[in-house]
């Protein structure tokens, strides 16, 4: 159990590192949590190097970091486990897993061997692969719920919304938030909530959700954010 009031947050990083590490001059170790939001991998500059970067930060400060599991993490272990069942390999490799099995596998011609063979090989990274399937799939801070991406907003108790959607639901915003949190969360790139397009954070009308997904593997920015547990944000940053 902790007892910080702050939290610096950040979502969807997809192997962008350098972005991650120049946002991340903004965490003050000494006041915030630190709370990820899912998607570490996929796509990006070094998904590798992201998870590693992880890795360390939770060994160093334990509790204070939070990690939390995005859909890309669900695709790529479900494929590390059944790579020829339910099109895993497929569904996976569409989504950019291209990039982190070449990182994982350290082998820049990987994707000419078989789904099997490359799930075989990204698995030799066992404490990275460990690290991943141990991630929770939402956090609770104070009046805050962070989340990949949502909940079910039919259930009466949130908390029994199948795992699955809270890594892959979609369209959260347009539902009443009858939880009594305001929830945080990636998956849907920003400029898709937005009118002009723009990467920023966006804040729904009732302020009952936020979405900090910028698009940065897609050409928008890294968002980050100081919330408390109350839900206030005190600050916004963007690494371009």
């Amino acid at each position: 159990m902790n007892n910080f009031e702050k939290a610096f947050v950040i979502s969807d990083i997809h192997g962008e590192v350098t972005r991650l590490t120049n946002l991340m001059q903004n965490w003050n170790v000494d006041e915030m949590l630190l709370i990820i939001v899912g998607d570490l991998i996929d796509r990006g500059e070094n998904s590798l190097k992201v998870v590693q970067k992880m890795m360390d930060l939770k060994a160093e400060f334990g509790d204070q970091v939070i990690i939390l599991k995005g859909n890309h993490e669900d695709m790529l272990l479900k494929y590390l486990s059944e790579p020829l069942i339910n099109n895993n390999a497929l569904r996976y490799f569409r989504n950019g897993g291209d990039t982190t099995a070449i990182e994982f596998s350290g082998d820049s011609n990987i994707m000419e061997a078989s789904y099997e063979e490359i799930a075989r090989k990204m698995g030799t990274r066992r404490a990275e692969v460990d690290f991943l399937q141990g991630l929770s799939l939402y956090y609770e801070f104070g009046d805050v719920l962070f989340i990949h991406a949502g909940i079910d907003p039919a259930l009466e108790d949130w908390r029994k919304t199948n795992p699955y959607q809270m890594v892959w639901i979609r369209n959260i915003w347009n539902q009443e938030n009858k939880t009594d949190k305001i929830i945080v969360f990636g998956h849907t790139p920003t400029q898709e909530l937005y009118e002009d397009k723009r990467n920023e954070i966006w804040i729904s009308p009732c302020r009952s959700y936020i979405n900090i997904d910028g698009g940065s593997v897609y050409g928008g920015q890294l968002n980050g954010m100081v919330i408390n547990n109350s839900g206030e944000i005190l600050h916004t940053y963007k690494a371009i």
